[in-house]
C-alpha cells in the first residue's frame, strides 16, 4: 500500500465536505449531527494520551467494520 500524497490542508476540505462528496452516505440530520459532535468533542477531551487525526479516522473506520456500516 502505498502513502497518501494529501497534505493536511487537502485532508482538511475532503474530511469537511464529505457530505458534498458522498451524500448517498450522510444519514443524519442536522441536531443528530451536532450530538455526534458533542461526544466526539468529549471524547478527545477526556483521552488521556494523545491523539491525532489519523488516528482517530483509523479507529472510528475499524469501529464500522464491526458494524458492517460500509455495505
Amino acid at each position: 500500500m502505498g502513502l497518501l500524497t494529501m497534505n493536511a490542508e487537502q485532508l482538511r476540505y475532503k474530511m469537511k465536505n464529505l457530505d458534498e462528496l458522498l451524500p448517498n452516505r450522510s444519514v443524519a440530520n442536522s441536531d443528530e449531527l451536532y450530538e455526534l459532535y458533542s461526544k466526539f468533542v468529549e471524547l478527545i477531551e477526556d483521552t488521556n494520551y494523545n491523539i491525532d487525526i489519523v488516528d482517530l479516522y483509523t479507529m472510528l473506520h475499524c469501529a464500522m467494520e464491526d458494524f458492517e456500516m460500509y455495505d
